[in-house]
């Protein structure tokens, strides 16, 4: 009786284990450049309410190269929140197109409306690159240009 128990639970086991599927393979999905650069501008249009979590999503979508150039963190943070990076925290309004596109690089230019009614134009560059933080690929943030200044005619 105790081989046939033991034969029958050797057998059940192996059953068990050949009928269990193979655990789906998580998929990351791959965000587009227009909706990081949303949640970033948002990140600097409500700054005030939260600095540091506004400095974590600015840094969390920066490609590494550029984190080599502006960081640690800190740096970052000192470097956004100082001339002339700081003339767009707390932004009123921006709007933005693209102004060149390949495979592998998106540049935005970004109209932007800070929080003194002055304008600014920024060019926001994006690369498909590898993902520090999923291990996959993704758009991160590998360079911006300094806000220029412009006139509301130079907008329209």
């Amino acid at each position: 009786m105790v081989k046939k128990s033991l034969k029958f639970f050797i057998i059940s086991l192996l059953f068990i284990t050949c009928n269990q599927s193979e655990p789906a393979a998580q998929s990351i999905e791959i965000r587009e450049p227009e909706e990081i650069l949303v949640e970033i501008m948002e990140s600097y249009q409500n700054f005030s309410k939260d600095p540091d979590k506004s400095v974590e999503i600015i840094w969390n979508n920066a490609h590494k190269d550029n984190k080599e150039v502006t960081g640690p963190i800190d740096r970052f943070k000192l470097m956004i929140t100082s001339e002339p990076y700081n003339s767009i925290i707390d932004l009123t309004d921006y709007s933005y197109e693209i102004i060149q596109e390949d495979g592998e690089t998106i540049h935005y230019e970004i109209k932007i409306l800070n929080n003194k009614n002055e304008y600014f134009i920024v060019t926001w560059v994006f690369v498909f690159d590898e993902c520090e933080l999923s291990g996959g690929m993704c758009w991160q943030t590998i360079g911006v240009s300094a806000p220029m200044s412009v006139s509301y005619t130079h907008l329209t």
